[in-house]
């Protein structure tokens, strides 16, 4: 079973996780403490799971995809897909080379800001999956 965790923002739970209504009960990652880093923090608590995970980042967290994908591959759990909502485009090559290690899918909202209308174009280049469609449709297709 493939289960939809939310990742959290910089300074909150990802704020899209309380618009959506999925058949599923999805993972929500807590927001970590001051006092952790936020890949640290998000790494261990999706160490406590076992399930094939979609990972879904909102915003400038999505510069993290890569480190959380590693992460996942490392206890041999790789991603089952990742989803970034109006994102800031991560890095490809560097430490994670091998990233995306599965299917991308970007999704920019009404409120997308110039930074992730600009990754949405690098995506397309990727050939990783750009739609508008709302979140609530992307997650039940996955």
């Amino acid at each position: 079973m493939t289960t939809i965790a939310f990742l959290p923002e910089v300074d909150c739970i990802n704020t899209v996780a309380a618009s959506v209504k999925l058949a599923n009960v999805p993972l929500v990652v807590s927001v970590p403490t001051e006092s952790m880093r936020w890949v640290t923090h998000v790494a261990a608590e999706l160490a406590h799971t076992a399930d094939s995970l979609v990972l879904v980042f909102h915003g400038e967290t999505s510069i993290h995809a890569p480190a959380i994908g590693f992460s996942r591959r490392s206890l041999r759990r790789p991603a089952a897909a990742y989803v970034l909502i109006d994102p800031v485009m991560p890095t490809i090559g560097g430490d994670y080379g091998d990233w995306p290690d599965a299917p991308v899918t970007v999704v920019i909202t009404e409120d997308a800001n110039d930074l992730a209308k600009e990754a949405s174009l690098q995506s397309r280049l990727r050939g990783w999956k750009v739609t508008t469609e709302p979140v609530q449709d992307v997650l039940a297709a996955l």
